[in-house]
């Protein structure tokens, strides 16, 4: 029964231990290579919402801001950034078979 108490109060102090040290685990930048991969990702699929008239402006924009992270040395943000023009070239293709508005 002692035993069982003492792993009672020791458990959850290992678990928030191991909880904060996760917490304070700092992310790992995307290199270049990673960077350009995903921008490489972002264009197809605005040529393919391109060639179905289904491109959103945003999604444009994102690409730019992801090329211009790209050259300044941002990897993290222009990954970030490509992956929105990637979603958004996406969510515009998927809108073409929504029905008309009335």
């Amino acid at each position: 029964m002692r035993g069982l108490k003492r792993w009672v109060l020791v458990f959850p102090i290992a678990l928030s231990i191991m909880a904060a040290a996760i917490a304070n685990a700092k992310p790992v930048a995307p290199d270049a290579s990673a960077a350009e991969a995903a921008i490489a990702d972002a264009e197809a699929a605005i040529r393919q919402a391109q060639a179905q008239r289904a491109l959103w402006t945003s999604a444009e924009d994102a690409l730019r801001k992801a090329r211009r992270a790209l050259q300044e040395g941002d990897t993290t943000m222009a990954v970030e950034q490509a992956r929105i023009a990637q979603k958004h070239s996406e969510l515009g293709i998927a809108q073409i078979s929504y029905p008309p508005f009335r």
